[in-house]
């Protein structure tokens, strides 16, 4: 798992670098994760809109604000994205909770992730590489808080997370 942090401008670099190795052999497909009924949660919808009106080439991204995959249709979401895209790698983009000094980082790791966890929600593992961004600290009472310095967070996770996919995908075309 590589982490990152966005206080720390060289790690963008570093975490697209690394994005690109694990996807460098398969049309890879983005699957953000959240809803923007939840603030804390809305970073999966803010990155997948990020990335669908910025993307270089097309890219299938899935997970965009106003069509969120929730739990409630996540199995749904994932399994017709396998479907659809059989050989493809699915990444996997969600918001997560940590402790004080993990919150502003970002975690790039292998095997997908297991949503849900922040609200014990039991949900399979999806995707192949996982991308999880930590807006809170642990505890339902910061998840689901809303004040205008947790948007600018959400707000600069989810730019960091678009650009390092940007990045990574820039010289693939």
């Amino acid at each position: 798992m590589l982490e990152a942090s966005i206080y720390n401008p060289q790690d963008k670099q570093k975490m697209a670098e690394e994005l690109k190795i694990k996807t460098r052999n398969s049309q890879t497909v983005y699957m953000c994760i959240g809803t923007e009924k939840v603030f804390s949660d809305s970073l999966g919808p803010r990155v997948g809109s990020l990335l669908n009106e910025n993307m270089l080439f097309p890219a299938f991204v899935y997970g965009l604000c106003e069509q969120n995959i929730t739990a409630e249709n996540l199995l749904y979401s994932y399994n017709f994205i396998k479907a659809l895209h059989p050989d493809s790698t699915i990444v996997v983009i969600d918001a997560a909770v940590g402790t004080t000094d993990q919150i502003g980082k970002i975690q790039l790791c292998d095997g997908g992730i297991l949503p849900g966890a922040a609200t014990n929600k039991n949900l399979p593992s999806v995707g192949d590489v996982g991308i999880i961004g930590i807006v809170a600290e642990k505890g339902m009472n910061d998840f689901y808080t809303l004040n205008s310095s947790k948007d600018r967070l959400v707000g600069q996770i989810a730019q960091f997370i678009a650009d390092v996919i940007l990045v990574a995908t820039k010289s693939v075309s």
